[in-house]
C-alpha cells in the first residue's frame, strides 16, 4: 500500500466512523484481530470488543463528539494524527459529575495499516486539558 492510500484508510475511518458515528463500516477499516492500545480505556482486543467499546461510547459521558485532524504524518505502514478532540460532557465521566460544560482538548493516534485495514493503534488524549474546561480540578 503506498502512503497516500494509508492516509486515507485513516482519514475516512475518522470521519465515518468516530465523527458520523457509522459503526457499521468498523469491518470495513479494521482487520479482525485488531489491537487498541492506550488512552484510559486501556487495551483492546479483537474487532467484537472495539465494536462494544464504540458503541457504549455513542451513550456516554459526551454528546456532540467530533474529531478533528490538524495534522497527518504517515511513514511506511504508520500514520500518526495530531487532532483536537471536543464534546459536551452530559453523564458522569471517570468518576468525576456531569458539568454540563463543552471542552476541547487534544490527542495523538499512530495507525499501523495491514492489507489495507488498520490493524493497530496506539491513542493518547490531553485529559488535564479536558479535566480543567469540565472544572473536574483546578489550578
Amino acid at each position: 500500500m503506498s502512503i497516500e492510500r494509508n492516509i486515507e484508510i485513516v482519514k475516512a475511518f475518522t470521519e465515518e466512523v468516530v465523527n458520523n458515528q457509522r459503526f457499521e463500516l468498523v469491518d470495513d477499516f479494521w482487520i479482525k484481530d485488531m489491537q487498541w492500545h492506550g488512552g484510559f480505556m486501556g487495551e483492546i482486543n479483537g474487532i467484537e470488543n472495539y465494536k462494544k467499546f464504540l458503541t457504549s461510547a455513542v451513550d456516554g459521558s459526551f454528546v456532540n463528539m467530533h474529531l478533528k485532524i490538524k495534522d497527518i504524518i504517515a511513514q511506511d505502514d504508520k500514520v500518526l494524527l495530531y487532532f483536537s478532540n471536543s464534546g459536551k460532557n452530559v453523564k458522569d465521566f471517570l468518576g468525576y459529575k456531569a458539568s454540563g460544560k463543552e471542552a476541547i482538548w487534544n490527542g495523538m493516534s499512530i495507525y499501523r495499516i495491514e492489507d489495507g485495514k488498520i490493524a493497530e493503534a496506539w491513542y493518547s488524549e490531553d485529559l488535564l486539558m479536558m479535566f480543567v474546561q469540565l472544572g473536574f480540578i483546578s489550578f
